[in-house]
């Protein structure tokens, strides 16, 4: 879940051309990290996104890791990604249309 509500604010915020905070985007950017971090610190060490689980699943391979949990994690992340990028893609067709304005013109 935070890792869809990451993806979704970093193409809000920095990414569309309606919707661009170039004075706040790190503040938005940062609050969602901080409070994903906090909710699923515990359960997931924090990885928010698959190059994370992997490395605390490596680092913690002589302990208590494991490689396929890393690869559980990673999977979902990589779906929450997809996910925030079709629901992006969906609530933010205004950028696409007025990119084939541009376009045409």
């Amino acid at each position: 879940v935070f890792t869809f509500l990451l993806c979704y604010v970093v193409l809000c915020v920095a990414v569309s051309t309606t919707t661009k905070a170039e004075q706040m985007f790190g503040l938005a950017i940062g609050s969602c990290i901080t409070c994903g971090v906090n909710a699923i610190g515990a359960i997931s060490g924090g990885a928010l996104n698959p190059a994370v689980a992997v490395g605390i699943a490596t680092g913690h391979r002589f302990g208590d890791g494991s490689l396929g949990a890393a690869a559980i994690f990673g999977l979902t992340e990589l779906v929450a990604a997809g996910a925030a990028a079709g629901v992006f893609g969906f609530t933010h067709a205004v950028d696409k249309q007025s990119d084939k304005l541009e376009s045409a013109a």
